[in-house]
């Protein structure tokens, strides 16, 4: 057991984007008393099954059916993200194993760190686990038009990594056209230190779409973070475009599609 009279403060415990009460959260989903628990949990666990020394917790935040605490271990800091929710175990094992694949390929994702065993996503105590290293950088800023532009630029590069990633997740496609796809890149799912991206984030909502349906949805949502979602301007539309094509150039086909999938995403969203 871990000593956690050693932890420096009690973890500010907050709500991702619900408007739910965090502390009545905490124990109706995951079964924790208070904040001090939870670390206290976390912090044997990831002892008994990690060998990583937790010295410190500073913040808890719940998303739905997960939990993420952020700690410092040997002076780095660290993510560690359970949930609870156990029909999506073995797609969280996938996606974590997906995440590793990437940073093998050159993508910048926060490379999950392994289990004394190898494992890169556990099970235990009917919760799936996963460790990541906390990655520098801020949300990714559309006011910026170089960010933009790169944010282009990796959507391209990250299309064709996933496309040739040699595993299924969820069985695979249901159409020849179709590949793996982010489904879900936007600000809030990106990091930037002012000079490039330093990660892609949050790959748990991948799935198997037409490259061209991906960066449509992305086109629109890329500067959403986490409350007050709104599309983005024509001309970051532009440019996110532009860049994107100048590293995968679409047919005159996938031109037409990606306006008219920019449209319906629009619509989705009562923006349009």
């Amino acid at each position: 057991m871990v000593d956690y009279q050693i932890v420096k403060t009690t973890p500010l415990l907050s709500m991702l984007w619900e408007s739910a009460d965090p502390e009545e959260a905490l124990s109706q989903r995951f079964g924790f008393a208070d904040a001090v628990s939870a670390v206290g949990w976390i912090g044997d666990t990831l002892w008994n099954t990690w060998a990583i020394t937790v010295d410190d917790c500073d913040r808890l935040v719940i998303s739905a059916g997960n939990l993420l605490a952020w700690i410092t271990a040997d002076d780095r800091p660290f993510v560690a993200k359970w949930s609870v929710v156990s029909k999506l175990f073995q797609r969280l094992a996938d996606t974590t194993s997906l995440t590793m694949w990437l940073h093998h390929s050159g993508i910048p994702v926060a490379a999950p760190i392994p289990a004394r065993d190898g494992r890169l996503r556990v099970e235990l105590d009917n919760v799936s686990l996963g460790v990541f290293p906390v990655i520098e950088g801020d949300l990714l800023d559309v006011r910026d038009p170089a960010q933009v532009t790169e944010a282009g630029r990796m959507l391209a590069t990250l299309h064709d990594a996933m496309a040739a990633y040699p595993h299924h997740i969820d069985g695979g496609p249901s159409a020849r056209y179709e590949q793996l796809v982010h489904n879900d890149f936007r600000s809030a799912n990106l990091l930037h230190d002012g000079t490039s991206i330093t990660a892609v984030l949050d790959f748990e909502d991948v799935t198997y779409r037409s490259r061209v349906s991906d960066l449509a949805k992305a086109t629109v949502l890329l500067g959403t973070r986490f409350h007050n979602w709104g599309p983005t301007t024509q001309l970051v539309r532009e440019a996110f475009v532009e860049a994107y094509c100048d590293r995968a150039p679409l047919t005159n086909a996938e031109q037409n599609q990606l306006l008219t999938g920019i449209d319906a995403v629009m619509k989705r969203f009562g923006w349009a």
